[in-house]
């Protein structure tokens, strides 16, 4: 007597089931790699992107990411009388060599007589610079023989 689950060859559905199915094992397997790849191509242009940025410079927002503390700063650029576009030369570690923008903090302030190049030692409160001593051009340190 032959039994409702039994196959012509002799097996049962169960074997033929998974013999059936055994082949699909490797096309999800070819489609993982597949998808792997993909992925990977995609990826290249944004990091394209980010080593370009990297090498760039960060920037900060000195509104709400600078501590209040002093800083000492080389002047990139002068905005206008109120404003002054600098990279950090010391301060906290983590910014050492970041990029910001920073804001006279009292409306005397003017940053009229500094020009790139400058160095500033100043202090902040809530982003913005209420002192400030500008140390002109600053050469870099030599080392003698």
């Amino acid at each position: 007597m032959h039994s409702m689950c039994s196959t012509a060859a002799g097996g049962d559905l169960r074997t033929a089931a998974l013999e059936s199915v055994w082949p699909l094992r490797y096309y999800r397997e070819s489609m993982k790699v597949v998808a792997a790849a993909l992925l990977a191509v995609l990826a290249l242009p944004a990091l394209a992107c980010a080593a370009q940025t990297a090498t760039a410079g960060r920037m900060i927002d000195a509104s709400t990411q600078l501590p209040d503390t002093t800083y000492r700063v080389v002047v990139d650029r002068v905005s206008d009388s109120t404003h002054i576009d600098v990279t950090f030369q010391s301060g906290r570690v983590d910014l050492v060599g970041t990029q910001g923008i920073l804001t006279a903090g009292r409306p005397n302030m003017s940053f009229v007589n500094v020009h790139p190049g400058d160095t500033l030692m100043l202090s902040t409160a809530h982003g913005a610079v209420l002192v400030f001593k500008d140390y002109g051009v600053v050469a870099a340190p030599t080392s003698s023989p």
